[in-house]
């Protein structure tokens, strides 16, 4: 099965669609270094739940506020449609979340961003798996590049010659990351970024209610400034940030989408310096770098 993309090409999409893959990336940027600092008071299950459920609450206000400014009535999805919006939330608000909560544990915000910035190396192997879809010797090439720099990720951060588990956490979510981003392109087609993204975010949230004890227990403990930073984690990087993210990829290819999230990497190390004082370690930046090549080689259009 292929899915065939009807939309603008990336020259000719209007500058507020630029403005908001932009606005998506700079808020996820500040997400890395703040699950970083609310780490000292939240579990990773517990920071999940918290930012989510602030999300769900803002994504479905946002949602009614634009049904309501263009008089129409709510959306509801298709039959066909629930099992894709599951699986996305699952990906996107679970397997995305946690794995990034438990991987940024024992690796730096930096490095986390230059993992998730494999997401262009992971999509082109997840359409040769799953779609069937040709793949050039270039593109092989820069597979092959960017598994390298990853090999080197996984042993960043820590003393001593062996994997950080940090880093295979991070790598679990950046594939969740890369199959919500397969997954939504359709729907994205058939839905309004609004309808779509307020789905996602409330069935992520009830997906992570297990994790409720946990939440509520960190919540009684935890200072001010970390609970207030879990409300800011929900309400931008979280509803707002992928509400941008949707209206961008109901414009852009899934290839062009995914190709700005090079510039992650450096929009995350230059937050983590200045909020939290954190760098990624010398085989991290060297690994980071490496990987953006292949990453470069897999996203070029003649690579497919």
């Amino acid at each position: 099965m292929v899915v065939e993309e009807t939309v603008a090409p990336a020259r000719s999409a209007p500058l507020t669609v630029w403005l908001a893959l932009l606005g998506a990336l700079a808020l996820w940027a500040s997400a890395f270094v703040g699950i970083s600092s609310a780490l000292a008071d939240f579990t990773p299950g517990a920071i999940s739940l918290v930012r989510y459920t602030v999300s769900s609450v803002v994504a479905v206000l946002m949602w009614l506020a634009y049904s309501r400014r263009r008089r129409e009535p709510l959306e509801a999805p298709a039959r066909r449609d629930v099992w894709p919006i599951l699986v996305s939330a699952l990906m996107v608000v679970v397997v995305y979340s946690l794995g990034v909560n438990y991987g940024e544990q024992s690796v730096t915000p930096g490095t986390a961003s230059f993992i998730a910035g494999q997401a262009p190396v992971f999509s082109i192997l997840l359409a040769f798996l799953l779609l069937r879809e040709r793949v050039t010797g270039r593109g092989w090439l820069g597979v092959a590049i960017g598994a390298a720099g990853v090999v080197l990720m996984l042993f960043a951060d820590q003393t001593g010659v062996q994997v950080n588990t940090g880093s295979l956490y991070v790598l679990a979510a950046t594939v969740g990351e890369c199959l919500y981003f397969v997954l939504s392109k359709p729907l994205l087609e058939r839905y309004s970024p609004h309808a779509l993204n307020a789905w996602v975010t409330v069935a992520g949230t009830v997906m992570l209610l297990p994790y409720a004890g946990q939440a509520l227990s960190s919540l009684s403990s935890a200072s001010l400034s970390s609970i207030l930073l879990l409300v800011y984690l929900g309400v931008f990087p979280g509803a707002v940030a992928y509400l941008l993210w949707n209206m961008a990829l109901a414009h852009l290819s899934v290839t062009a989408t995914t190709s700005s999230l090079y510039a992650l990497p450096a929009m995350t190390i230059v937050m983590s310096v200045l909020w939290v004082d954190k760098l990624p370690s010398t085989l991290g930046v060297i690994g980071g770098l490496v990987s953006l090549v292949g990453a470069g080689l897999v996203a070029n259009r003649q690579s497919h």
